[in-house]
């Protein structure tokens, strides 16, 4: 009888496991390259404020910027085909993922490993990103906020979730800086919003306060029109603009101020993002508030100039505390 040849189930088990290394690595490698263009693409100020990271913490950053943006983007690129069913089904995926403690498949992979593993590390809260989904949800049909306390608070979990996230992966914990980052989160959303007034208009969005804009003798309708009609913003349009833009810039206030309680190798990278967001406030106001027909945005020369900004006066900080710890030595001394 003719035997059947042994089989080396050793071999064959280690042969399976390094096909799946390998299959594993190169979904990853292909990930990590998709995230870079995304970032590069939709994510263009703080692409060029994340160069200035630790490397050794860059590939977390990245993979925040992934989770973030590819949710926003499930929910606002509505290209042919998109259905809000299937959108609210994947928000309910992630949803139940981090209820779960992400211990099993995300709803994307590796997407999910990926963050997953940053979480872990860094013990991001993952209240967070609960918080942040909500905000998410509340995105897939027009609303209408009553109030800058309604605004704020889609601020928060749209942005401020993002800015709290990054703080625990920097290694921030006090009280004091946490909020600076929520505050800089919702400041940057602010901006946002300024920003894109006429492209939410095209989705029938509005998230300007309606008592605000009553303020103003402006409504709904008002900013419709002059969407519609494109011949730019008139007087009380501009005057809501600049009540927009002081809210922003006070945001702005508090929560730059919080850079200075980060570790010493992030300060330029969140500054850099904070003054470069910044600057588009002052591009909204030099085009006349024109956000209707026009996307405010920084050139390359502004990023530079903001760039070597920043750069001195984070030595000068640094400066300033290696000064104040001498001193304290010798006030120390007997």
């Amino acid at each position: 009888m003719k035997r059947t040849p042994s089989v080396d189930t050793t071999q064959g088990a280690e042969a399976s496991a390094l096909s799946v290394d390998r299959s594993t690595n190169q979904a990853s490698v292909l990930l990590s390259h998709q995230v870079e263009q995304l970032f590069a693409t939709h994510g263009k100020t703080f692409h060029f404020a994340s160069r200035f990271f630790p490397q050794k913490i860059r590939p977390a950053i990245v993979t925040l910027y992934a989770f973030f943006r590819t949710l926003d983007d499930l929910v606002d690129e509505r290209a042919s085909g998109w259905q809000a069913e299937a959108v609210v089904r994947e928000l309910d995926a992630w949803q139940e993922w981090f209820l779960l403690g992400c211990a099993s498949a995300a709803p994307r992979e590796p997407l999910g490993a990926r963050l997953a593993a940053v979480l872990a590390q860094f013990d991001v809260p993952l209240a967070l990103f609960q918080d942040f989904l909500c905000g998410q949800r509340s995105d897939l049909e027009p609303r209408v906020f009553a109030d800058a306390q309604e605004l704020l608070l889609y601020c928060y979990q749209a942005a401020g979730t993002v800015g709290l996230a990054l703080a625990h992966v920097l290694g921030t914990r006090s009280e004091q800086a946490l909020r600076a980052a929520r505050h800089l989160g919702i400041a940057m959303q602010l901006t946002n919003i300024l920003r894109d007034v006429g492209r939410d208009l095209a989705y029938g969005r509005i998230y300007l306060p309606q008592d605000e804009l009553a303020r103003f003798s402006s409504s709904s309708a008002h900013l419709s029109q002059l969407y519609q009609e494109k011949q730019g913003p008139d007087e009380r349009f501009r005057e809501l603009m600049r009540y927009q833009i002081r809210r922003a810039r006070l945001f702005y206030m508090q929560g730059l101020h919080g850079c200075w309680l980060l570790p010493r190798n992030c300060r330029v990278p969140i500054l850099l993002a904070g003054r470069l967001y910044q600057r588009i406030l002052q591009q909204i106001e030099r085009c006349d508030y024109d956000v209707l027909r026009r996307r405010a945005a920084t050139g390359l020369f502004t990023k530079l100039r903001e760039a070597g900004a920043v750069i001195l006066l984070a030595a000068l900080w640094q400066w300033g505390e290696h000064e104040h710890s001498i001193e304290s030595e010798c006030l120390d001394e007997p």
